[in-house]
């Protein structure tokens, strides 16, 4: 008996596609004697084997061959291409059966996928270790991006001379506006208006946009 062609922990995600070597295929003996039929049959368990487990492997069984073959389950017909279905496959320890071209493409196939995941698991790694290192970068690795924690929030500053607001009297403050507070917003930390220049001409501001409401 021969060792499995395939290991037994190799996993393939499901594929659209398989590789098709055209040279080999066209320049191989299946190929040169399989009637129709049997080249049929061929190629839908050389693609069918990929989605079993191992990938590349068949089961032994005729009537799971023949449902892979694409007969419906025909044995009278599995029968008649069997032969040439299965030329150069090998049953190996595991009782399945593999064909050793589709066992190295599943093979070559594992390798890349493996490689690119390896080679993609370091580029993640290396990107979120420069994040981690420089605060400054978002999680996507923009300078400032969207984190919140780096934008500096202003208090909104009231404009000098009452901001151009028109007063009326019939609604006091033209648009619905709110009157200015009555404590100078720009002097931090003034319970109630004093008498330095600031608090002296804001208060001033009060009284004539008072005068002007009434």
């Amino acid at each position: 008996m021969t060792p499995p062609l395939v290991p037994a922990d190799v996993v393939i995600p499901h594929l659209p596609w398989v590789p098709v070597h055209v040279d080999r295929l066209f320049n191989s003996t299946v190929f040169a004697v399989a009637t129709d039929a049997e080249f049929r049959a061929a190629f839908c368990l050389w693609v069918k084997s990929w989605g079993q487990k191992p990938p590349g492997s068949l089961p032994s069984n005729d009537r799971e061959l023949c449902y892979l073959a694409q007969l419906g389950g025909d044995l009278a017909k599995w029968g008649k291409v069997k032969r040439i279905a299965l030329r150069h496959g090998k049953k190996c320890d595991d009782g399945r059966l593999y064909h050793p071209v589709v066992a190295e493409l599943v093979l070559d196939a594992y390798e890349r996928l493996t490689r690119n995941q390896r080679r993609s698991q370091a580029a993640n790694a290396a990107r979120w270790k420069t994040n981690k290192d420089d605060p400054t970068r978002s999680p996507k690795g923009n300078l400032g991006g969207n984190n919140r924690n780096n934008v500096t929030e202003k208090t909104p500053q009231t404009p000098r001379n009452g901001g151009g607001l028109k007063v009326s009297k019939m609604n006091g403050v033209k648009n619905g506006a709110a009157p200015p507070s009555p404590v100078n917003p720009k002097i931090l930390n003034h319970g109630a208006v004093c008498s330095c220049n600031n608090c002296t001409r804001w208060a001033a501001l009060q009284r004539n946009l008072q005068r002007a409401a009434n």
